[in-house]
Formats: C-alpha cells, structure tokens, sequence
C-alpha cells in the first residue's frame, strides 16, 4: 500500500535537487537549491511571468514571491514573503484566498484517484 499525504507540504522535495531532495521543504533561501517551480513541496503554485516569478502558499499559508531564472526554474535565493511594501501586496490577499480555495477544492480529488 502507498502513502496519500493529506497535507501537500509532508511530502519530501521531488525535485532531485542537491540540497533538499527527500527531505522536507521549510527554508526556501537555502543556497545551492535547485528546486523546480512546481516541486512537491509548494502545490499551490501560481506561475506569474508577468511579474517575472512564481507566487506560492508556504507551509503556514504565507503568500511567497521567488523570482524566475529561467522557464521551471527559480532563484530561490531571493524569495521573499509577500508582505507591506512589496509590488505584489495589493494583490496578495486575493491570490492567497484562490490558493487556499483551490488547494481545499482539490483535496478530495486525491482520494478518489
């Protein structure tokens, strides 16, 4: 039998990157991580080329902002919260609650597959 982890964020890093691959992902500035966008441990991850990154739920629910290296790749030593003052908050509450509304939405999917 396999594991279903109800929490995406119990999930070990995917993303064979040296420094968090099979473990679990809490720091995203680690230097030297290579992790993709979309890696195990951030599920809920809105890719924004608009803005030039990707924005995504910590495991606490905090909105995030790491700025894009190149296409599936982030430069995670410069991801920041999205918090007062940065160019993404006026939006931020908004995209969080999408998040969250969407990540809710899907939990039941992963029970009947």
């Amino acid at each position: 039998m396999y594991r279903t982890y109800r929490s995406p964020y119990e999930r070990p890093c995917d993303c064979r990157c040296p420094v968090h691959h099979g473990h679990l992902r809490t720091d995203y500035t680690d230097p030297g991580c290579h992790c993709l966008a979309t890696c195990a441990s951030q599920p809920m991850t809105l890719l924004a080329p608009q803005i030039g990154g990707a924005l995504f739920l910590n495991s606490h629910g905090t909105l995030w902002f790491v700025p894009a290296l190149e296409p599936g790749h982030r430069d995670w030593r410069y991801a920041t919260p999205v918090d007062l003052g940065h160019p993404v908050d006026p939006a931020a509450d908004l995209i969080a609650h999408f998040l969250h509304q969407t990540h809710a939405e899907l939990l039941p999917l992963i029970h009947r597959m």
